[in-house]
């Protein structure tokens, strides 16, 4: 698992990790996180959203990785693919930002993982020629915010599976691409 927030690599007793190696584990440690919320959801609060009609109906604009990111195997392209992944976390910040104020449960795994996921984008953008991430409008995120947190109950549950869930797909993607690095 990454280091404990604070300590750094010549503070722990465990081996230096590689950049790769940081990366990699890095997102098992989010993805480790969202799985344990997952999990929190569905066993305190029966919130275990996994019928098709209710996740098709998504009208969220979470980040999704495409042919054209240069994140799969072919076409990699790993400069633009390291811009995919950053500028979609990025935008997930927002979504997280949402859960941290709309969760009922654990809030510390939610600012862990929001955490996580900043460190994360700053790792990969080290690894970037030109590291240049283009941030969500904040016009549009308060927007974005104000219309998420006026959902019903019932809304806000399936918008929260729906942000975990999508954010667990893009790491899965952002992982099997950071393999390919």
């Amino acid at each position: 698992t990454p280091l404990p927030l604070g300590e750094d690599e010549t503070t722990s007793n465990g081996p230096l990790l590689t950049t790769a190696d940081e990366t990699k584990q890095h997102i098992k440690y989010i993805l480790g996180k969202i799985s344990a919320l997952k999990n929190e959801m569905c066993n305190n609060f029966s919130k275990c959203e996994n019928s098709k009609e209710v996740l098709a109906e998504n009208n969220l604009n979470l980040p999704k990785m495409a042919e054209k990111d240069g994140c799969f195997q072919s076409g990699f392209n790993q400069e633009t693919c390291l811009m995919k992944i950053t500028t979609g976390l990025s935008e997930f910040q927002i979504y997280l930002e949402y859960l941290q104020n709309e969760f009922k449960g654990e809030k510390e795994n939610i600012k862990t993982m929001q955490i996580s996921t900043k460190v994360l984008v700053q790792i990969l953008m080290q690894k970037m020629k030109n590291p240049e991430v283009t941030t969500p409008d904040p016009t549009a995120k308060s927007s974005l915010l104000a219309k998420l947190h006026s959902q019903n109950e019932w809304l806000k549950n399936t918008t929260t599976h729906l942000i975990l869930r999508g954010l667990e797909d893009f790491l899965q993607f952002s992982l099997r691409a950071v393999r390919i690095m």
